[in-house]
């Protein structure tokens, strides 16, 4: 019992956090804190994200989770913050804004395979599209490109398996 009262603290915490920095008005770092707080979006229950992704792609995080529920799988097959090859991220990481017009921006993340990875040397970059939330002055993510190319909006508004 304890231990499970740690880590719903833990992700309330991390929560908060994301939700926090996503008032800053620098998009980078929104993606850093997003990085370091909402890692998993695409694993976790809608309600943990709501505040830092877009309602439209919150829509989608939704219905990939049902079908995951019915399924087993559906439509993302693999961490997004990796792409489909089997690594891991690797220092340093780091964080440039790509693109900014009032209301949305592209913050481009860059990182190295982690030591021992097969394309050690080859430097990968996902792209964090974010948009302001209407009601308030807060970035959310919109969507996200993965390192090969893939946008997770456009995966998850597929076709159901």
């Amino acid at each position: 019992m304890r231990r499970w009262l740690i880590a719903t603290l833990m992700m309330t915490a991390m929560a908060t956090d994301a939700a926090a920095q996503s008032c800053t008005p620098y998009p980078e770092t929104f993606a850093q804190g997003f990085y370091r707080s909402s890692y998993s979006f695409f694993n976790e229950s809608p309600e943990q994200v709501s505040a830092v992704v877009t309602p439209g792609l919150l829509r989608k995080l939704q219905d990939e989770r049902e079908c995951v529920t019915r399924h087993g799988h559906c439509h993302l097959q693999y961490d997004p913050w990796l792409g489909p090859q089997d690594s891991a991220i690797g220092s340093p990481v780091q964080f440039k804004r790509e693109s900014q017009d009032g209301r949305s921006a592209v913050v481009v993340m860059s990182y190295p395979a982690a030591a021992g990875a097969p394309d050690q040397a080859r430097t990968r970059s996902i792209r964090l599209k974010l948009r302001k939330a209407t009601d308030t002055a807060c970035w959310q993510l919109d969507d996200f490109i993965t390192p090969t190319g893939d946008s997770v909006s456009t995966l998850l508004g597929a076709s159901a398996p």
